[in-house]
This record gives structure tokens, C-alpha cells and sequence, in this order.
């Protein structure tokens, strides 16, 4: 029943439910703001938002306003990856020289950097997190050739933002160009994500806020870019992240995320990436994960998806491909679980798809 049409009757009561619902589920977390789209059979469902971009103005929050996407801006740095795969620039099993370890007999590949088996650590010995003194291109190749991988690359799982921020460097590296550069025109600009970048400051960004009478992970030792307190919180500073925007320093809005989640989900943009390229991201390889993407179930039903956290905005990507339905949600506070606002968004989709055919 998932494939059947909504009758026009049910599209508008799914805009009222899931608008009703995120009203909710906002204030529940105690949300200055979130937005949200929900996608399928290559259409819009719902787009739309609850709450505020920023408290002290007042300005709405809304399915344009621009956010920090964190993590998520690994689905993007994946989709270039495989599309210069397909252009022929270089294979999944092409080793990167620069990594420690890439000449032995036991290289690390493309492929262990999509799918989080390189070996290398998480975050490196940066402390950018609580410094906001992010590396640059030079400090992170450094850092590459020189440090030790915790398992040989292929053997295990481990997530890592300096192997998709190794990634950037590849694709620098093969294109001559920057990184935000070259995600701009193979990705962002065919795929119509006018609101969306590969490094800030963004324009016209939501402000990000901690929570509320709270600061993570403690006032002692808090996170880079506290800033001043209003309304019981505090803003959070934006800090470019500079080589590891591929891992985690891009922005998007929700409408932008909704045309990704369309495109992953298979339609259009061939000359991007086809459509086999897109469902080989979400089949699962030897870590357990997809390409760029994580795989897991709701309600026993098969998803891809991808958690993004950066100076306290939060998003999440989820797919269902059996469905042909997604959902994107972006979130301004620490106090958000945007992957819990999806999970809701989602369910009361699948809710709203089968009710008219259950009438």
C-alpha cells in the first residue's frame, strides 16, 4: 500500500498531522527551531518549520533558513567520491598515498575511507572540538603521514571525520581545484541545492543555542564558541572547520535536503551520479555501513540515514528506498535529537500513506 498515491484529501491532512507533529515534538525538546521535509514518489509531501531561527529577533524558522548540517555533509562528500568514480578519475580500490600505511601491503583505499574501515582514528590529536583551531590542508596531510592506524584498513568499523576529511584531500588533489569548489559544481549546483555550501560562514545562517540553562559538555570545560546568553541560553559560535568541512563543515536547508534525498532516492541527475551508483551507497559493505550512509531498521523496515551535529544545529537524513520516501529534518539547539524528530516524522508518514488505503 506504501506505493499508492495519497488522494488530494490526504495530502492536505498529512500538511495539518505533520505540521501538528513537529509543533510538538519541538517543544517537547525544547527547540528554539526545526524544519522539515518529507519526500516521496519524487514529490514534496510536507515542507515546513516550527519555532525560530533566532530568539532575540524573532525571525521564523522556515524550509529555506539555512543551517550547519554536520555528519550529514558526509552523504555529500560520498556522492562526489562516487561520481569522480564514474567519471574515471579514480576506483574504489585505488590506495591514497599520503595516508601512513598506504604503501605497505595493506594500503588504505577509497573505499575504506567511504566506509569508515581505514583505521584511522576519529578525530586525530586536533582538539578542535573545545580549541575551534581546526587544521588546515597542510596541518591535516602532516597529521595523515605521520600517525598510526589503530587496525589494519579493511579489518574493522570505526567512524572517522579525518577519513572523509581525506577525502576532501583527494578530491583536491585529482580535480585542482578547492574542495567546496568542486562540490559546488559536480553536486550542488545540478542538483538545484541553492541554499546549501561546502564550508562557512554561511549566509543568512539560523543562530545555533545551547541548552537551555545548560552548556555541553559541562561549564568547566565547554565546547568551542560559547557565546552571549539570551533567553536562559547561550548563542554558539560558528568556527570554520576548515580541512575537515568534508567530514562535517557544510550547510544546507531542509528543502535543499529534501532534492538530496529525491536524487538518492534515484531521481534525475544521471551526469551525477547513476542510479546504480546511488543504490550501491545504501547497500551494506564489510564495516556494516553503507556508502556514506548508515543502514538500520524502523519498525522492521529498511533505512539509510545520517546523523550531522556542528556548533549546536543539528540534522538528519533519513531513506526508506522500498517506500520511495524520506525525510530531512534540521534542528538549532544541543537540546534537539534531530535522528528522534525524524524517526517521529517518519512513522507518522508510513501512519498517514496507509490510512487512506486501510479506508
Amino acid at each position: 500500500s506504501l506505493f499508492a498515491f495519497m488522494p488530494a484529501i490526504a495530502v492536505g491532512q498529512m500538511e495539518n498531522e505533520v505540521q501538528s507533529t513537529l509543533d510538538d515534538v519541538r517543544i517537547a525538546q525544547d527547540v528554539p527551531g526545526v524544519s522539515a521535509v518529507i519526500v516521496r514518489n519524487g514529490e514534496f509531501l510536507f515542507s515546513g518549520a516550527s519555532g525560530v531561527a533566532d530568539i532575540e529577533s524573532g525571525r521564523a524558522m522556515t524550509a529555506d533558513t539555512v543551517l550547519y548540517i554536520g555528519s550529514v555533509s558526509k552523504i555529500l562528500t560520498a556522492v562526489l567520491t562516487l561520481k569522480l568514480v564514474e567519471d574515471g578519475e579514480f576506483s574504489l580500490d585505488d590506495s591514497v598515498d599520503f595516508i601512513a600505511g598506504a604503501q605497505s601491503d595493506s594500503p588504505v583505499l577509497i573505499s575504506h575511507l567511504l566506509s569508515h574501515s581505514s583505521g584511522l582514528e576519529r578525530e586525530g590529536d586536533f582538539g578542535y572540538w573545545f580549541s575551534a583551531d581546526f587544521p588546515d590542508d597542510t596541518a591535516l596531510v602532516d597529521w595523515l603521514a605521520d600517525t598510526n592506524l589503530r587496525s589494519p584498513p579493511g579489518s574493522t568499523l570505526h567512524y572517522s571525520n579525518t577519513g572523509y576529511a581525506a577525502l576532501g584531500r583527494v578530491i583536491e588533489q585529482t580535480l585542482g581545484m578547492s574542495y567546496a569548489e568542486a562540490l559546488r559544481s559536480c553536486v550542488l549546483d545540478p542538483l538545484g541545492m541553492s541554499h546549501s555550501g561546502a564550508r562557512g560562514p554561511a549566509p543568512n545562517v539560523a543562530n545555533g543555542y545551547t541548552p537551555r540553562g545548560q552548556i555541553l559538555p559541562s561549564a568547566e570545560r565547554p565546547f568551542a564558541g560559547v557565546g552571549d546568553p539570551v533567553a536562559g541560553r547561550h548563542v554558539r559560535l560558528y568556527h570554520d572547520a576548515r580541512a575537515m568541512s568534508p567530514a562535517f563543515g557544510a550547510y544546507s536547508s531542509a528543502n535543499d535536503l529534501g532534492r538530496l534525498a529525491l536524487f538518492l532516492l534515484g531521481r534525475g541527475e544521471e551526469d551525477v551520479l547513476s542510479t546504480g551508483m546511488r543504490e550501491r551507497m545504501r547497500e551494506r559493505q564489510p564495516t556494516g555501513r553503507g556508502l556514506g550512509l548508515r543502514l538500520g531498521r524502523i519498525d522492521g523496515r529498511a533505512v539509510a540515514r545520517h546523523d550531522g551535529w556542528f556548533a549546536a544545529h543539528r540534522a538528519h537524513v533519513l531513506l526508506d528506498a522500498d517506500a520511495d520516501l524520506a525525510v530531512a529534518v534540521l534542528a538549532n539547539s544541543d537540546s534537539a535529537s534531530a535522528r528522534d524528530i525524524s524517526n517521529v516524522l517518519y512513522r507518522k508518514a508510513i501512519e498517514l500513506i496507509d490510512a487512506p488505503n486501510e479506508r
